[in-house]
């Protein structure tokens, strides 16, 4: 059954109605909503729990939000450009209409709607006292990146109170639950919006003193509809922090410190509520181009943004498309505009999309920004030639792209390792890719890391240092990414360096024999944990590293005393950096293994205790080509 919420917003006609009638007809509105049943994902007219926005205020509001035709003028001098590579993008087309997106981290609740007037599916996150982060994977964005996201504010009793957190989460992957207490702001922006945005206060925080603004703007202009979605763009460069509410640029200064980048994204909510929050087409990408640079290379890549299932430009995309403007003035020699879908619906139709997307960039940088149309051909190459796998919002994301050629020895297409030569297509008139035969580009420094032991043996592709604090690292491997649940380990570092470079860690047992210790600084071992299966059997496991190699249970180590007699510590078990070079790391280690989930043994007399732990024996371990963050 379809759910439909009515938010009325009150026009200026009646603003002299009596407060009983105005009041009479916000309770008519809640008195709306019943609750969803739950759809499949798959998606129809009468799945959608679908919120219907009624605009009294202004007649033609809810005209412009069912028609995505929002004048491209408005955005001519935007000039944020976005990256080219995309880390994680959400729009939430395969989640449960009515449910909450799966991986998406929150202190209360959220849960996935669709809107009258507005295509796709939406997050509606709990907006008092709460906390949001996405599902990103990626473990780090670099220094040089964009982020992009739709959000509907609707006012109900307040006029909207929104934070955006770009977030730091130190030593722990980006998916792990525990970043809600312990992630650290990056960057913050607050906000308070007026009426209508008019009179609205903004303000950016860093974390070199996140109660205190570096800039704290109190009568700042951030329009919103009830039925318009803004478009918040933020670019970060090294130490530069950008910030864009649709067209207007907001902030545009030093505010990141380079030491603990951002490598998640959140939205927080203070107690006031009153309004209903909706995001979606989160978009974080890195590279931002060198527009010039790739000109001379003779070939620019551009994720430039398009409505669904049309060739009509979203306004966002006119500061790429301004970048590259100033520098087709100057070129001399024809430019080919070819343009790319990614591989969902048919073939023939893709291929008829991008051509008229091509058609419809030419169309802009001929008319509005008067460029010689004799320097332009266009071509539409649809879903033939894939950047990434179509399997992901990623990699459809990547693939669903404008580019334009300025030289003709640059327009050669290689697939990348790791997309299927069928494009992910089996039916019979599947197209293969144009160049399909060409070699695969493979990259050979891929972070890698193998275990191996008597009883496990296994490979991690998933793997980073990260910096959790002054001369302290974390060391994180796993089999899927950022999967900090199972198959995986973390090993904390305290090193004697401000950077890490080759140098051999202890553990404390190891140390702690040295005659200087407690005098003198030495690379330590601080923490290890880890979930690591023998297969498919999830009990016993590996959870910790250990400066002891033995074998057995740790109750064969204790006394009915309760007193443990254990094995030294090794000084063969250390963790070695071999070499450090162009920000990424490679080396080996050597620990005993402890366990977990044995059968319980009592042990003690006077007082008991029960055991459940032991000693797996040797672990030994290679890693190579690892980022250090």
């Amino acid at each position: 059954m379809k759910v439909f919420i009515t938010i009325m917003v009150l026009s200026l006609t009646v603003s002299n109605a009596p407060a009983q009638l105005l009041k009479k007809l916000k309770q008519k509105a809640e008195d709306a909503i019943t609750k969803p049943k739950n759809k499949p994902v798959e998606k129809t007219e009468t799945d959608d729990k679908e919120y219907t926005v009624a605009a009294e205020s202004n007649p033609t509001d809810n005209a412009k939000a069912k028609n995505p035709g929002t004048n491209l003028k408005v955005y001519s001098k935007f000039d944020f450009v976005p990256g080219t590579t995309i880390l994680y993008y959400d729009n939430f087309e395969k989640d449960n209409i009515g449910e909450s997106p799966l991986g998406w981290i929150t202190s209360t609740s959220s849960e996935v709607v669709t809107i009258d007037g507005l295509e796709g599916n939406w997050i509606k996150l709990a907006s008092t006292s709460s906390h949001h982060i996405s599902r990103n994977k990626k473990q780090s964005w670099g220094n040089n990146f964009t982020i992009e996201f739709d959000m509907l504010m609707v006012k109900n009793t307040y006029n909207p109170r929104i934070d955006f957190e770009l977030i730091n989460t130190g030593g722990n992957l980006v998916t792990d639950e525990g970043i809600l207490r312990s992630g650290k702001n990056a960057v913050y922006i607050s906000t308070i919006l007026g009426n209508d945005g008019i009179g609205s206060r903004v303000s950016l925080y860093s974390n070199t003193n996140i109660n205190k603004p570096i800039s704290d703007r109190m009568t700042e202009s951030l329009p919103y509809s009830n039925t318009v979605p803004v478009h918040i763009s933020i670019c970060v460069q090294g130490k530069r922090f950008r910030f864009w509410w649709n067209e207007l640029k907001i902030f545009d200064l030093p505010a990141v410190n380079e030491e603990y980048l951002p490598n998640q994204l959140g939205f927080s909510f203070g107690s006031v509520g009153g309004s209903d929050i909706f995001v979606s087409n989160i978009r974080i990408a890195k590279d931002v181009p060198d527009t010039r640079a790739r000109f001379e290379e003779g070939k620019l890549v551009s994720n430039l943004l398009f409505y669904t299932g049309t060739a009509k430009l979203k306004p966002e995309s006119m500061g790429a498309l301004l970048d590259v403007s100033k520098i087709l003035k100057d070129a001399t020699a024809p430019v080919k505009i070819v343009g790319h879908t990614d591989s969902d619906g048919e073939d023939a139709a893709n291929l008829k999309l991008s051509e008229e997307r091509a058609n419809t960039i030419k169309d802009i940088l001929v008319n509005q920004y008067k460029i010689d149309e004799s320097k332009f051909s266009t071509e539409g190459r649809g879903e033939t030639q894939p950047l990434a796998n179509n399997n992901s919002a990623e990699g459809k994301a990547q693939n669903r792209r404008v580019e334009f050629i300025f030289k003709a020895e640059a327009d050669k297409y290689i697939r990348p390792s790791g997309v299927p030569a069928n494009n992910g297509k089996t039916t019979a008139n599947s197209k293969p890719a144009a160049n399909a035969g060409k070699p695969v580009v493979t990259t050979s420094a891929d972070a890698t890391v193998k275990l191996q032991s008597k009883a496990l043996a296994v490979n991690l592709p998933y793997a980073q240092f990260m910096k959790i604090a002054d001369n302290r690292y974390t060391f994180i491997a796993s089999k899927e990414e950022a999967n900090a649940k199972e198959n995986y380990f973390k090993i904390e570092l305290q090193s004697v360096n401000n950077t890490l470079k080759p140098e051999t860690f202890n553990f404390k047992e190891v140390n702690e024999k040295n005659p200087l210790y407690g005098t003198k600084k030495y690379s330590e071992i601080s923490n290890t944990e880890a979930v690591l299966y023998y297969g498919t059997t999830k009990k016993p496991y590996i959870n910790q590293f250990s400066p002891i190699i033995a074998n057995g249970p740790m109750a064969s180590y204790v006394d009915e005393s309760l007193s443990r007699k254990l094995p030294p510590a090794s000084p063969v078990c250390k963790f070695v950096i071999e070499k450090v070079s162009d920000g990424k790391a490679s080396g080996y280690f050597t620990m005993g293994m402890m366990m977990e989930g044995l059968k319980p043994v009592i042990k003690g007399d006077a007082m008991e205790e029960t055991f459940t732990t032991g000693f797996a024996g040797e672990m030994k371990g290679t890693f190579s080509n690892v980022p250090i963050y």
